[in-house]
């Protein structure tokens, strides 16, 4: 891996979240610092639907219609959606009832459990719990892991696998452990920061033409 690229861009990337989403930098380095022990029922149904309806959509879009999301799903109310029968006012807001339903089933696997029980589960099993839930997956089940405070790791997302591979790194996990090493970081704060400098083309700042023509001509 191209160890000093790989730094400049890092810094790069940092100073572009400070100025243009500081408060998502901010909220980043909380939930990088805190433990599961603080998470509430509620809190684990908000960042469980999000990652669900964020894998495959853009970011923009969710949070655009996250506020109408959560009401048609009863403010997250672990009791109210036991007992929801319908997946109409969920598909008022997004059209996919594919991600409805699996977020609904798996709410209610979550009160079916009892959420004590299910947090003392994931501190045991770890990310292998949270596989079990429907719509989590190999990465997002990271993405899911990261936003809890269940562990401190870098999701596999289309960006950082292109960020690697422009940068000769064997994967995600080479690239985040060495930044978080060498720059005093958590691995979650790293995979935020590139993710979204990526994901708003933060490198036209730099006048480059693409990620590509960007890490290129990072030792200019």
């Amino acid at each position: 891996m191209d160890r000093e690229k790989a730094k400049k861009l890092y810094q790069k990337a940092l100073h572009y979240i400070k100025e243009a989403k500081p408060d998502e930098l901010n909220w980043v380095k909380q939930i990088s610092g805190a433990t599961l022990d603080g998470i509430t029922t509620k809190e684990f149904l908000t960042e469980y639907c999000w990652v669900v309806y964020c894998s495959g959509f853009r970011v923009k879009v969710i949070q655009n219609k996250f506020g109408s999301l959560k009401k048609s799903f009863r403010n997250f109310d672990s009791r109210k959606l036991y007992g929801m029968r319908s997946l109409n006012a969920p598909l008022m807001v997004f059209n996919n009832e594919k991600k409805a339903s699996c977020f609904l089933r798996g709410a209610k696997m979550v009160y079916e459990e009892g959420f004590p029980n299910f947090k003392r589960r994931l501190k045991k099993e770890g990310m292998d719990a949270l596989s079990e839930l429907p719509g989590i997956g190999e990465i997002t089940k990271k993405h899911l892991a990261r936003n809890i405070g269940l562990l401190d790791t870098a999701k596999d997302d289309i960006w950082l696998r292109r960020v690697a591979k422009h940068l000769n790194a064997s994967g995600t996990q080479e690239l985040s452990n060495y930044l978080s090493k060498n720059c005093s970081e958590k691995r979650g704060v790293v995979d935020l920061v590139i993710w979204r400098f990526c994901s708003d083309k933060g490198w036209k700042e730099y006048n480059a033409t693409s990620l590509s023509d960007f890490i290129q001509n990072l030792d200019a």
